[in-house]
């Protein structure tokens, strides 16, 4: 199975940026998943 995911830098109500993976089930659903500072490291290094 392939699903399009993208990571995006948002900003939450209190105004604070967060990274988070995107991933697109239906076009009219998408998961968000909340990633910490190790993750999203890991997924940098694994990019390049």
């Amino acid at each position: 199975m392939k699903v399009q995911a993208t990571i995006e830098e948002r900003t939450s109500k209190k105004g604070s940026k967060y990274s988070c993976i995107v991933i697109k089930l239906t076009d009219n659903y998408e998961k968000v998943v909340f990633l910490d500072k190790a993750e999203l490291e890991l997924i940098k290094v694994q990019s390049h």
